[in-house]
């Protein structure tokens, strides 16, 4: 890196103020970090709500904690300093914020970064579309009476406007429906109205809650084009980080995290999808970086683009599902295995329906229930099979995701790319750059292992020699398997012979 050429993005946020919802969470934490270490702000607001008996200030007390921010810590034990708590919630009228905080926010904020989202696929309808689209127009409310706002940046979703053809585009798309009235008849409508049947109908061909109040979002955004400046980014799937700062860290095991690790101890058996189709990842920290490069790059080039995709490019590494799970297992197997693994990693996807449940019941729900059967034998809770019915509804949110390709346009990226100078390409990195999946790979389970299944290092001789034992004892079983279906194969031709 070269230190004597300009930070140009570091100057557009130059002794700056921001505000940033959503700072609890995956993409929120990281744009926290980068802001903080590679942009000398003035101050940074960040809302937060009360959460399990914790008060705002002792939220953000423990939100650095995080091992995301040693880095950081490390290069400037002061920048928490910088960070101010805004008492709020984003489910609250005008985001919960008092009058007094509001005033404040009003007079000093330059910059807002609405992250703050539910990413489930299965929330209720009503929830999703008060925190993701009301969350959305009153943040959008609180920017027009910023007195110096420089830019508003809304996060959304590559996948919010998941029919429209076999590409999404960097543009407005159609939203399904009027946003304004239906958190009009939504506000005054109770939780237990939204039946199943009602969600369905009003979901339309849409897959699920999080997509329709996104998409919903993006309309109000739309709205206030040429009225506040403002840009949307449009991340997809977002995974651990690639190396900035910590190579594999992410927030939680949730998403594509939980399917690695669900596999890797042999608790997921077979997948719902198409595995011939490329996977669209953003690593986190390359995610944030993009967010930051095109709020810069629609200021310093006046641009009237304002919808960025935050993909990866055509010209970046293609890699299909296929080729990730091959990857993966190799990983787990050889270099990185867990602990306390339920069975020897395996399982496989297929894009057959029936196929798919079938293997799900033999080898997932069965064991599941053989094994709490010897639980309450032996006096102890069985816990198994209510753990794969929760996997198998998580998985099934997903099905519809990873059995259709999807393709996104890029040309924004690519573009700014070109722009940056060694400098800039070093702190914020556009493209994920991942050429050693595997290399990628380890590190994300190194992580995990680490982090939240509280598995050490020294525990690793251990994991591989129970893997060894489980794959002699994979080959039994099914050995054993193909010896009995041989067998009555060969007494039904004994019957026709």
């Amino acid at each position: 890196m070269n230190n004597s050429l300009p930070d140009r993005v570091s100057e557009t946020f130059l002794d700056s103020t921001i505000f940033i919802t959503g700072a609890t969470g995956l993409v929120g934490k990281a744009l926290l970090d980068k802001l903080l270490r590679y942009c000398d702000v003035k101050k940074i607001y960040i809302l937060v709500r009360e959460k399990k008996g914790k008060q705002p200030n002792e939220r953000l007390k423990d939100l650095f904690k995080d091992a995301l921010f040693k880095k950081l810590l490390e290069q400037k034990p002061e920048a928490p300093e910088k960070c101010t708590v805004v008492p709020g919630d984003v489910t609250e009228i005008d985001l919960g914020i008092s009058e007094e905080n509001r005033s404040v926010l009003t007079n000093e904020v330059n910059f807002i970064f609405h992250s703050a989202a539910t990413v489930r696929f299965d929330d209720s309808l009503k929830y999703a579309v008060t925190m993701n689209t009301r969350g959305t127009k009153f943040a959008l409310e609180l920017a027009e009476q910023c007195r110096n706002l420089k830019l508003f940046i809304h996060i959304s979703t590559a996948y919010a406007f998941p029919n429209q053809g076999d590409i999404t585009y960097e543009k407005e798309y159609d939203p399904p429906g009027n946003p304004h009235e239906i958190i009009s008849s939504f506000n005054w409508l109770k939780e237990e109205s939204f039946t199943p049947e009602m969600t369905k109908k009003l979901l339309g061909d849409i897959p699920n809650t999080y997509t329709f109040s996104k998409a919903l979002a993006e309309k109000l955004v739309y709205e206030k084009v040429g009225k506040i400046p403002l840009i949307i980014c449009r991340p997809a799937i977002v995974i651990p980080a690639f190396k900035d700062p910590i190579p594999g860290w992410t927030n939680n095991i949730q998403g594509p995290s939980g399917l690695f690790v669900g596999a890797g101890k042999g608790v997921i058996r077979s997948l719902y999808m198409d595995s011939k189709t490329y996977a669209n990842f953003g690593p986190a920290d390359c995610t944030v970086s993009a967010i930051i490069m095109f709020a810069w790059h629609h200021l310093s080039s006046k641009s009237s683009s304002y919808i960025f995709n935050i993909c990866m490019p055509q010209s970046d590494i293609q890699i299909t599902w296929e080729e990730i799970f091959k990857t993966a297992r190799e990983v787990v197997e050889t270099k990185v295995p867990f602990n306390r693994i339920l069975w020897y990693p395996g399982g496989q996807p297929t894009k057959s329906r029936f196929y798919n449940r079938v293997r799900q019941t033999l080898f997932q729900i069965i064991p599941a229930l053989l094994i709490d059967f010897m639980l309450i034998i032996v006096g102890q809770k069985p816990i198994l099979f209510s753990i794969q019915m929760r996997i198998l509804k998580g998985l099934e949110v997903y099905e519809y995701y990873l059995t259709r390709p999807w393709n996104f346009d890029t040309t924004s990226i690519e573009t700014v790319r070109k722009k940056l100078n060694s400098r800039e390409l070093d702190n914020y990195q556009l493209d994920s750059d991942v050429k050693d999946v595997k290399q990628y790979l380890v590190d994300c389970t190194f992580y995990c292992r680490r982090q939240f299944l509280k598995e050490t290092d020294d525990m690793l001789p251990a994991a591989r020699r129970n893997m060894k034992i489980m794959y002699a004892l994979d080959k039994a079983v099914k050995g054993f398997f193909l010896y009995i279906v041989m067998y009555y194969l060969y007494k039904l031709c004994l019957i026709f012979v």
